[in-house]
């Protein structure tokens, strides 16, 4: 599998950007950096999108992917989420004050609209073009469901932002062919109190979190807020756990 990492930060200046993912250049895991990062062709070949949660930080390059599908002769983009995150984004979204609604408008260039949902139960995998997606809910101030995305014989572990959690760990301990985790670190150490009331990580509850991870892989530290980017990446580093990595923009392979 080839790991695009268009965006490793929560927050974005020039030279930092927000959360996104895209695998094997078809697949993408949020979309806080897509249209800025990436050709109107590459857009073109994504075939999803699967969203973590509503916060515009993830979402803020949506709107403007979908907007460019329209006007591309390219397949309908699928927009997955859980239940919960699909209904948010509907609701408060693409409700045609914000943003109008893609699924209801047809493309002069497809005669089909630009996108479809796909809302996903919690925890039951599904397999949409030959990717399988198992959505799992997170801890995060809002609805959130990080997900596993399955590959041929790899996989892919994405939290999203999420505090201490469970449900995602005991999955991932079961499934097979897991080779990287991406989960979070906002917050340095002497922030913990805004981390915990916030629903995120600091490098202390990350090094908590790889504990309930069986898999011997590397498990990435991503969403960094950028005032604190170096404190995090040191304490990061200080972990004692050779799983324990810092996600930076660049292409992975696994």
């Amino acid at each position: 599998m080839r790991l695009k990492v268009l965006g490793a930060y929560g927050a974005s200046d020039a030279t930092h950007n927000l959360t996104g993912y895209l695998i094997d250049d078809r697949i993408a895991v949020d979309a806080g950096t897509l249209t800025s990062k990436l050709t109107f062709a590459q857009q073109g070949r994504i075939e999803a999108v699967f969203l973590t949660h509503a916060h515009a930080d993830h979402t803020r390059d949506l709107p403007h992917l979908i907007h460019n599908r329209f006007n591309q002769n390219a397949p309908p983009l699928t927009i997955i989420a859980s239940i919960e995150v699909m209904e948010r984004l509907t609701s408060h979204v693409f409700n045609n004050e914000v943003w109008p609604d893609f699924e209801k408008l047809v493309s002069p260039l497809t005669g089909r609209a630009a996108v479809q949902y796909r809302a996903l139960s919690p925890g039951k995998r599904v397999t949409i073009n030959g990717v399988a997606i198992t959505a799992i809910p997170v801890h995060h101030l809002v609805p959130a469901a990080g997900a596993i995305i399955e590959i041929g014989s790899q996989a892919i572990v994405f939290t999203g932002d999420t505090g201490p959690t469970q449900a995602i760990w005991k999955r991932t301990n079961k499934t097979d062919g897991i080779v990287a985790v991406i989960t979070e670190a906002s917050f340095p150490n002497d922030f913990q109190q805004v981390t915990d009331e916030s629903g995120h990580l600091s490098p202390q509850t990350f090094a908590g979190e790889l504990k309930k991870i069986d898999k011997d892989v590397p498990v990435y530290a991503s969403h960094r807020k950028i005032p604190f980017e170096k404190k995090i990446e040191s304490e990061i580093r200080n972990i004692r756990d050779r799983r324990a990595r810092v996600l930076v923009e660049k292409q992975y392979t696994f």
